[in-house]
């Protein structure tokens, strides 16, 4: 077969002659030219030392064009980056058709302009569906061209708001805006799509923000103001605050809001308290919740939230969390963590509790692979180890849950090794991961009642880094998984663990240490059971750090400051902007470092392969090599009736059971287990969590009795306690068959 290579034309016109600049076009003029590939380019927009803030919007998927080239049907509706500048007395903004290009550059000539007039200083910019909105020191601008051209909306809705409008704002000084959609977002006429709602961030006043719904409702969110940062995550509201230290939180989802002031929901995110992160100084970017959810830039490092937003975990309703700096990765803190330890530093918790650990002897510290940022712990014997003392933080798990993790690489292990955990003198009552003189995974779980120990899976003697995840629900139900797969499982009731148990890695209570061919990283410790998903999910994004060559840390030559964070919407790729260092994390390992164009950095912005950046002297654009036909079906897909969104209308979960004598399972979907609580009682855990309790459940018995759902506190995310009674008396019954379904969402959709 003979191949023939085609050399695309410089450009094409509408008609497909050639002219000065190209388009991203519908109709078959590349085509007809033998051309399937758009050709990567890159180039600086415009030079301008006064730019604030910049933001990508991507092409609608409903036919409607927004690009202002309404003459052309062929073409679809452009990619477009909008910049703001701060232009003295008034805020100039820029639309740039990233689309539109010029031999292999960026075209420089604004797709539109809109002059702010009196906005003197502009703060921040945002986008979806075509709508800009600004934020400055005089309120917010709404900007859009969906009545024929670029132009400030200040009639219908949304609109352009300040304290002399009405509705008004509690304050002209807004210094953060973001723009989504509600989790049942109104229909726009204007779009033929969905209707976006706003959210702003206030820099003074009573209030910390306010919420533009798509409906035309407006309300706003009392708080304290000191920390940058909102946006809009699954249908819900996020806030910074500082009410009880630097955090960052979410609400109930929007339909939900119809009042001033509404519910705080969950912690994503605190400086003094779990998980452990750093202050949202430089502002926030939301992400999609099965990826990266939450990203934070602060000058004091990044945050990185992978919390599956609007489940509830942990005592406090916090979300896992990862902290990086140049120096330390943290690896994720799990909800309610009491330790993180071995994330760069022999002894530091890089969790809020700070439970520091003793270096006994000397513990080696190396990188985990050749050239590797992360680094590994190895050399253990009676004499070299890491402990703690007995402490609350974990030495009262009773019969409660708890979550034990840790990264190990072995090779020629001959014994019995402990690797992490804590036990009392003698090994009686023990906690902790051991790999067995076979190679095994083992979970020694030793309570007053019994001591137990689950093992199984792979044998991990093998000279690779792998990970064992031990979590115990309660003392009668445990799960080991190693590279975030179940392999064993176990119901001995092990009793309470509690008493003075001091903590140690790489040496036992009993004498046992691990071999020195052991070598250990991102030891964690929690009082939370996390879920299968969220295991799966963090093994994920470390196992890139465990690799040759593998960066994880902060790639600045001389800061830990963070300037400005972005989550590609495409990949979940984390793109972060530091004054020296552009940086593109894909889950906790570095993907790329692109060089700075010119200057200092100052924000950043991903599509996919595309980036656009903001440094103190341009505003630059570079895009990759592009398949056009391969975009062009993905547009066609998209465009087809196709189902959007979680699908309520199936059961997300269903059981048949046999409530009567030793309680058995006929069929189920997504049911992890069932306990017998005593006569029609009984407590049902999911497999995969729902997103929050806020989900319906129906049931029916073929006896003489009915299903209800005890709704004071049993019923969770990860479970709920159904009951059975006779409908006549009331009388609490063992039933069978016992079938019930359950309908809502799940945490990880």
């Amino acid at each position: 077969m003979s191949v023939t290579k085609i050399t695309p034309p410089a450009s094409l016109d509408t008609t497909g002659t050639a002219s000065s600049s190209t388009f991203l076009r519908g109709d078959n003029a590349w085509a007809a030219a033998g051309v399937d590939m758009e050709s990567a380019y890159a180039g600086v927009l415009e030079a301008n030392a006064t730019f604030v803030d910049q933001a990508i919007f991507g092409p609608s998927v409903d036919g409607k064009s927004w690009n202002g080239k309404w003459s052309v049907a062929s073409l679809y509706s452009s990619l477009m980056l909008v910049t703001i500048e701060d232009a003295g007395a008034d805020t100039q903004v820029n639309i740039w058709d990233l689309t539109e290009v010029s031999s292999s550059a960026p075209s420089t000539t604004p797709l539109g302009t809109v002059t702010l007039s009196g906005d003197a200083t502009p703060t921040s910019v945002a986008a979806c569906m075509g709508y800009i909105i600004v934020g400055s020191e005089d309120g917010i601008s709404i900007i859009d061209p969906h009545s024929g051209s670029w132009a400030e909306r200040t009639a219908g809705w949304p609109r352009s708001l300040s304290t002399s409008t009405t509705p008004a704002l509690t304050d002209n000084d807004v210094v953060e805006v973001a723009a989504g959609f509600s989790d049942q977002p109104t229909y726009d006429p204007r779009t033929g799509g969905d209707m976006p709602c706003f959210i702003l961030q206030y820099g003074t006043g009573a209030d910390i923000a306010a919420l533009l719904k798509d409906d035309g409702s407006f309300y706003n969110k009392a708080g304290t103001v000191g920390n940058k940062g909102v946006g809009i995550m699954s249908g819900m509201p996020i806030w910074t605050d500082n009410d009880a230290g630097n955090r960052i939180r979410n609400g109930p989802p929007i339909s939900a809001i119809t009042a001033d002031d509404w519910s705080d929901l969950e912690r994503i995110m605190a400086t003094n308290d779990r998980p452990s992160g750093y202050a949202a100084d430089n502002g926030i970017s939301v992400g999609n919740s099965s990826t990266c959810s939450l990203t934070v830039a602060s000058n004091s490092g990044l945050f990185l939230s992978y919390g599956l937003v609007g489940s509830v975990h942990g005592t406090g309703n916090e979300q896992p969390g990862v902290k990086i700096t140049r120096s330390i990765n943290s690896g994720i803190q799990p909800p309610d963590a009491r330790g993180c330890w071995l994330g760069n530093s022999k002894t530091v918790d890089h969790g809020s509790l700070a439970n520091t650990l003793t270096e006994n002897g000397t513990v080696t510290e190396a990188a985990v692979e050749s050239g590797a940022e992360l680094n590994g712990y190895s050399g253990w014997s009676a004499s070299n180890y890491l402990s703690s003392a007995s402490d609350t933080d974990w030495n009262s798990i009773g019969t409660g849950s708890g979550y034990l993790s840790v990264w190990m690489k072995s090779s020629g292990n001959t014994g019995h090794s402990w690797l992490h955990g804590f036990g009392n003198t003698g090994g009686t009552l023990q906690f902790a991961i051991h790999l067995t003189a076979g190679g095994l995974a083992y979970f020694s779980d030793d309570g007053a009642t019994q001591n137990v120990g689950d093992s199984g899976g792979p044998v991990l003697d093998d000279g690779v880094w792998h990970k064992i995840d031990c979590v115990r629900i309660s003392s009668a139900e445990r799960y080991v998984y190693v590279d975030g797969v179940l392999h064993v499982s176990g119901t001995t009731d092990a009793g309470s663990v509690s008493g003075t148990v001091p903590w140690r890695i790489g040496y036992g209570p009993t004498g046992t240490y691990a071999a020195d061919a052991i070598t250990l990283s991102l030891a964690r410790f929690s009082g939370t059971a996390p879920s299968a998903a969220q295991i799966r999910q963090w093994y994920d994004v470390e196992k890139p750090m465990f690799a040759a060559n593998a960066e994880c840390l902060l790639q600045s030559s001389s800061t830990d400051a963070v300037l400005d964070v972005d989550v590609d919407p495409l990949t979940g790729k984390v793109l972060v902007t530091q004054t020296d260092a552009i940086t593109i994390f894909d889950g906790l390992a570095v993907d790329s470092k692109p060089t700075v164009n010119a200057g200092a950095s100052e924000k950043g912005k991903l599509w996919g392969d595309l980036r656009s950046e903001q440094n103190d002297t341009n505003a630059y654009v570079t895009a990759p090599a592009v398949d056009q036909r391969q975009v062009n079906e993905m547009v066609r897909g998209l465009a087809s009736d196709l189902p959007k969104g979680v699908d309520l209308s199936k059961a997300k979960a269903w059981l048949k059971m046999n409530g009567t004598g030793t309680i058995s399972i006929s069929a189920s979907y997504n049911i992890k287990s069932i306990t017998d609580n005593g006569t029609g009682n009984y407590e049902v855990v999911f497999s995969t969590p729902f997103k929050s309790n806020n989900y319906v459940m129906v049931g029916s018995t073929i006896e003489l009795g009915i299903v209800t759902v005890n709704a004071e506190s049993t019923s969770l995310p990860g479970q709920v306690r159904i009951k059975t009674f006779t409908a006549s008396s009331g009388a609490a019954l063992d039933a069978e068959p016992i079938m019930v379904a359950f309908f809502g969402e799940l945490e990880n959709e």
